[in-house]
């Protein structure tokens, strides 16, 4: 049965919503007047950010959850706190991410990049697909990287965790083209659900991505930032746009579907690496 509830109570889950793309995206949908639960490892950041989305947006239903995306034993208990607190789930908006300058191994023995820019979304958004389908009408929208950078980037199969060479960009880049592959066979699977699931570049959107870079990069990184946007125009015109409520699997740059493979079959890299996903996230 078809979902009508009004903005006004429709829940919003929010990743990495304390900063960044995720705040930004938290901030918009509190402006729409939607329930906005973000979902962050540190609590005392958790609240600061609440507290300045319910002062900017006046919309005092904001609230926060705990959860460390690099433990997926975390991922697994916050579903269960989120499920016995929470009867419909409408939007589920993917944004965190890290940018790792050295390579490092999460408590589950996975490269923390990919466990923490892509797995992450995989398993949580699978794990809450059931919520998202018995509220449909529901969107996922995951952020990625730019189209450029995009259309450069390989899925490494051979070396997906860069056990060799390892490089932070690369490393994130893959998990980007990741995110954006994966939603696409995602949006397959959902076919006929009511449940939608997209991919955006976020454009120049304040992050907090370059917080383990090197020191000597950080004062032009914090100087970059201040010349950056804190709305994401494209994340939200993908959560909130009736006029999207019915695309799906598609990669969006400035509020426009953009075909990243044009040129490419994806289907069969798509399906290996959801077989592999399955397999690092053991949900199969």
């Amino acid at each position: 049965m078809k979902n009508t509830t009004g903005p006004k109570n429709k829940i919003c889950l929010v990743t990495g919503g304390n900063s960044g793309v995720g705040k930004a995206m938290a901030m918009g949908l509190a402006r729409a007047d939607m329930s906005v639960i973000i979902l962050c490892r540190n609590e005392q950041k958790a609240k600061q950010a609440i507290n300045e989305i319910k002062r900017k947006t006046q919309n005092t239903k904001v609230d926060y959850m705990l959860a460390d995306l690099s433990k997926q034993k975390s991922i697994h208990q916050f579903v269960k706190k989120f499920k016995s607190k929470y009867t419909a789930l409408h939007i589920l908006s993917n944004n965190a991410g890290i940018l790792n300058a050295k390579r490092e191994l999460t408590l589950d023995g996975i490269e923390s990049t990919l466990a923490v820019d892509y797995l992450s979304h995989f398993l949580l958004t699978n794990l809450l697909l059931d919520l998202l389908k018995s509220s449909q009408p529901s969107r996922i929208v995951t952020v990625a990287g730019g189209p450029l950078m995009l259309k450069r980037a390989n899925i490494h199969f051979d070396n997906i965790q860069f056990r060799d060479r390892y490089n932070g960009i690369k490393a994130a880049v893959q998990a980007a083209l990741a995110r954006v592959i994966w939603t696409h066979e995602l949006a397959k699977r959902l076919t006929g659900t009511g449940v939608t699931a997209n991919t955006f570049h976020p454009g120049l959107v304040q992050s907090n991505l370059t917080r383990n870079i090197p020191l000597l990069g950080k004062p032009l990184s914090k100087l970059s930032q201040l010349l950056l946007s804190s709305r994401c125009k494209t994340g939200l015109y993908l959560t909130l746009s009736p006029g999207v409520e019915q695309i799906t699997g598609c990669y969006f740059v400035n509020k426009k579907a953009i075909n990243l493979f044009a040129k490419d079959d994806i289907r069969p890299t798509a399906e290996r690496l959801w077989e592999i996903s399955e397999t690092f996230t053991a949900i199969k």
